[in-house]
């Protein structure tokens, strides 16, 4: 996922800003307030000044009350116990540096009591190129209409707001500026160390809207709190660092803040991003991540290190989402709801300690790493559909925790169920008004339905295609998913193929088995003779005759394994290096909910009429299984393959033979059968997206039964292919 990029970037930046402190020294003055008619801008010019200043030391209060010149330039290191604007005081602009082009550096230091504003006219203070607003001790922001202006127009090193200490920004509005011309710009930024807090400050974190522009950041280290801040993560545009990102380090907390990561419609975009590390936390806070519709630029919420969700309230609308993959263990938060997606990688996510009832219609899923989702506490989640939570996910349920499953149709399948303490068998459940064969209370008032175990799998798979020899034998792969072993049938078939009407076929074909080192683990040349090695270490004959798998010709190949889960490759080829069309397949002798098959793929020299490649597959169950279908072939040259197939078809049939989808390049769709819109998207959200233009796939929802790819060439070429299936759960 980008997430993790966009992490170690801006982890990086916020390094380096955090170093920057100047070390020029001060030279001292006396409290003195800013003239009605200054000689010009610049605060170190003590003609602008009543007399004592200008001031710059740490007890100097600097005053501003009505004036001609409202633009205060900053230009070299001062030091103020305060600043304080009269009730009579005109609206000001304090420049930190100068407001000129190529005025760098500047450093304005608060170090007593802070800024008081004490009428109703905006005050604003602009940091840019280097220059820097430094809160020592306790000092605060104005409690109101105080604005603070981080940016850099591109000379390398933005402008930033520090606070310090137990110092507080106060009801300060803060906006961080993004970077927009690349290599050379840098970020506004806001940082908070030791035990400063944001208090009620608002805070805007822009994101670049320039292809090559980074994201503004605010930061809080050490025991720093967001206390009951707004904060604004805005989208970003272009490349991974566009957006705007709030990072919490070391023990930092979110307090009661609410913090909004915002996404964006337009492409290539960014969602904002807030981020916990190390050991900080959310606390008590509102955390939102909202997505574009269209999957594009969608905001985000991470939980790296040991950070902990404490009570917080999360919230991920559309595509936003919320990350704990990266996480250390799992992460309890308050609660869970919205549209957005949930990853859990191989994590728990534990929800519903702040007994707030919540609904939520998203997704939850761990990309089939193992996570589980666990509800607590006595506020109730309602589930709006049934596919909330993927089929990889394990759901635990503590006694009388209330998950209600509003919704009708089909069941949610979830990899397992436990409730209680006490995991249940596979089976469907629902609560009362349900009407599923197990009834727990737990599952609330609603229609809707789970079933424990995966309910549809990929199962049975074949390939048929002409083999050469050398680099164009037969090459297959798949994988087992899952806990267990899993026991399958492994064919090579050539000779029968013929009362098919198949021309030219491989009359004695070989098999092998690869395991994922590349490590021959089992052959078979003959399925009547076993032949002795690797994972096979006794004679085979009589259980492939019992299995019902047995081979139509002696002179064909089998072999039955027990594998445990992990990447297979099974190798084709004809004896004394004939040629011919063949058949490799593998048949589940094992169906079961703790393992699977999944993730399929043949290579082979992809000729024209009979002898294109053919591959099948079944889908097992009572309910349909996402797939992507893909024929590759150009991207195979990055890997040493010979001869490609240059611009592979794909067209996908039922049982029937019937063409029900068919794509030639994976950019543009072919509308038609099962596929009623555009693809593209999905293909790129999928993870498996080809590497070429011209190569092709297709996504399918497939209800049970037996299907078949045909990979050709455009025009009737020739050359090396792959046919691919996989299982998008």
């Amino acid at each position: 996922m980008k997430t993790k990029s966009k992490i170690t970037a801006y982890i990086v930046h916020s390094i380096a800003a955090a170093v920057l402190v100047l070390t020029a020294q001060i030279g001292l003055a006396g409290s003195a307030t800013w003239l009605s008619s200054p000689q010009d801008s610049a605060w170190e010019n003590a003609n602008n000044w009543t007399p004592g200043g200008p001031p710059n030391g740490p007890s100097d209060i600097a005053t501003f009350a009505q004036s001609s010149q409202t633009s205060v330039n900053v230009s070299t290191l001062e030091e103020v116990n305060s600043i304080v604007f009269t009730s009579a005081s005109n609206s000001f602009t304090l420049n930190i540096p100068a407001d000129c082009f190529g005025c760098s550096g500047g450093e304005l230091i608060i170090s007593g009591t802070g800024v008081t504003n004490n009428n109703s006219v905006l005050q604003t203070f602009v940091v840019g190129e280097a220059g820097q607003i430094i809160f020592n001790n306790t000092s605060t922001a104005a409690t109101a209409q105080m604005r603070i202006v981080n940016y850099d127009l591109g000379f390398g090193v933005g402008g930033q707001t520090i606070f310090n200490d137990t110092s507080s920004a106060a009801g300060a509005s803060i906006e961080n500026a993004s970077a927009e011309l690349g290599l050379n710009g840098d970020i506004g930024r806001t940082i908070f160390n030791d035990a400063s807090t944001a208090d009620h400050a608002s805070i805007s974190n822009d994101g670049a809207q320039l292809s090559h522009g980074i994201g503004a950041q605010t930061t809080f280290n050490g025991t720093s709190t967001a206390a009951n801040a707004s904060i604004d993560n805005q989208e970003g545009f272009g490349f991974a660092d566009g957006a705007a990102v709030t990072i919490f380090n070391d023990t930092s907390s979110a307090g009661h803040a609410t913090i909004t990561n915002h996404g964006e419609l337009e492409e290539p975009s960014l969602g904002g991003v807030t981020i916990f590390n190390d050991s900080s936390t959310a606390d008590s806070a509102t955390l939102i991540a909202n997505g574009a519709s269209n999957g594009i630029g969608s905001g985000a919420i991470a939980f790296e290190g040991g950070s902990t969700g404490g009570t917080a309230q999360v919230m991920v609308f559309d595509y936003g989402y919320l990350d704990i993959s990266g996480h250390q263990s799992g992460v309890t938060i308050g609660s869970i709801e919205g549209s957005g997606n949930v990853f859990l990688g191989a994590n728990r996510l534990t929800v519903g300690i702040n007994d707030i009832d919540t609904s939520f219609s998203g997704v939850i899923s761990s990309d089939g790493q193992g996570g589980s989702l666990a509800k607590i506490g006595s506020g109730v989640i309602t589930l709006q559909t049934n596919t909330c939570i993927a089929d990889t996910v394990g759901l635990i349920l503590v006694s009388d925790s209330i998950i209600n499953l509003d919704f009708t149709g089909p069941p949610d399948v979830i990899a397992s169920l436990v409730v209680g303490g006490v995991a249940q068998p596979p089976g469907i459940y629902g609560g009362p008004m349900s009407g599923a064969p197990h009834i727990l209370s737990e599952f609330g008032s609603g229609l809707g339905t789970v079933e424990a175990g995966p309910i549809s799998t990929l199962g049975n798979i074949s390939t048929r295609a002409f083999v050469q020899t050398g680099d164009n034998v037969m090459i297959g792969g798949f994988i087992v998913q899952g806990a267990e072993p899993k026991k399958v049938v492994i064919r090579a078939i050539g000779p029968s193929l013929t009362q098919y009407g198949v021309a030219n076929p491989l009359l004695n074909p070989t098999l092998e088995l690869h395991d994922d080192t590349g490590a021959l683990i089992a052959s078979n040349d003959n399925w009547g003779t076993t032949i002795i090695g690797g994972i096979i270490t006794s004679d085979q004959v009589t259980d492939i005759l019992n299995s019902g798998y047995a081979p139509g010709d002696i002179r064909e190949s089998a072999m039955i394994v027990s594998l445990p889960p992990g990447n297979y490759t099974a190798i084709v080829r004809g004896v004394a290096n004939m040629t011919g069309v063949a058949l490799a397949e593998v048949y589940d002798l094992s169906p079961a909910p703790d393992s699977t098959l999944g993730n399929i793929s043949t290579r082979s020299f992809v000729q024209t009429g009979d002898n294109v490649m053919i591959g099948g597959f079944i889908v097992q169950g009572t309910q349909p299984r996402s797939v992507i279908i893909r024929a590759i072939g150009p991207e195979l040259t990055q890997y040493g393959v010979p001869n490609v197939l240059a611009d592979p078809t794909l067209e996908l049939h039922d049982a029937t033979g019937a063409l029900i989808a068919s794509n030639d390049n994976w950019q543009h769709t072919i509308i038609g059968g099962i596929i009623t819109a555009s693809q593209v998207r999905d293909i790129l959200n999928s993870g498996y997206a080809p590497g070429d233009p011209r190569e092709s796939a297709i996504i399918a929802d497939l209800p049970a039964g037996n299907y078949t790819a045909i990979v050709r060439g455009a025009n009737n070429t020739t050359g090396v292919a792959l046919v691919e299936v996989y299982d998008l759960h």
